[in-house]
């Protein structure tokens, strides 16, 4: 699958100054920082046995679900970042990133574990976060990244003793990759034109503009 080929590149390239752009830097963003997080994890928990692991079949079952769910997470996250960056750029209705939200998620095929649920409770969940998140200042990047740090901490395939044993050195694992993946996005991203194609394409749509932060 596509999504799986995200995964493994991960990279990071090319100036983000468009819609599509945005779109495909989120969706590649979160693939690589939900693949990542969960491979460190379960490489530094498991020692010399992860090969070994990792050729279970419920096992990468429970995998796939991790890094699926952190997938969502992720994408949840670097939009709500992304939102707080392009506030001081020009305005950007709600409606924009829950579209936004949306159309990363239908870009990929629905996991087998979400067969016929489809993502409904995600993207509830990214609406709820982005009415709080855009009351107020925008939040820092790792407490923005706690959210995903948590999905994946919830749906690694580790014991749940061990699991809340290991929260705070998972949590900080992730919070650190996001830092690292916002600050090269930040730098790859044209903030003008990005706002501008941002308002654009929320006009085109019949969104209505807020009115700019003072």
């Amino acid at each position: 699958m596509r999504f799986l080929r995200l995964l493994t590149i991960g990279e990071r390239r090319g100036r983000i100054a468009s819609v599509p752009d945005l779109a495909s830097a989120v969706g590649m963003g979160a693939a690589y920082l939900a693949q990542g997080a969960s491979y460190s994890y379960i490489r530094a928990r498991s020692g010399m046995v992860a090969p070994r692991l990792m050729e279970d079949a419920a096992f990468g079952e429970a995998m796939d679900r991790c890094k699926w769910e952190g997938f969502a997470a992720a994408a949840g996250d670097l939009a709500l970042i992304v939102e707080g960056d392009l506030r001081g750029h020009g305005p950007a209705p709600a409606a924009f990133w829950r579209r936004l939200y949306r159309e990363v998620l239908a870009a990929e095929p629905v996991p087998p574990h979400r067969a016929g649920a489809g993502w409904d409770d995600r993207i509830a969940e990214f609406d709820a976060r982005l009415e709080r998140h855009i009351a107020g200042p925008p939040g820092g990047i790792e407490d923005v990244a706690d959210f995903s740090a948590n999905v994946i901490l919830e749906y690694a395939p580790v014991d749940e003793i061990i699991r809340e044993v290991d929260r705070e050195m998972v949590t900080n694992n992730v919070k650190f990759r996001f830092i690292d993946h916002v600050t090269d996005l930040r730098r790859r991203t044209d903030w003008p034109a990005l706002a501008a194609a941002v308002q654009a394409a929320a006009q085109s749509a019949g969104e209505g503009l807020p009115e700019p932060q003072r």
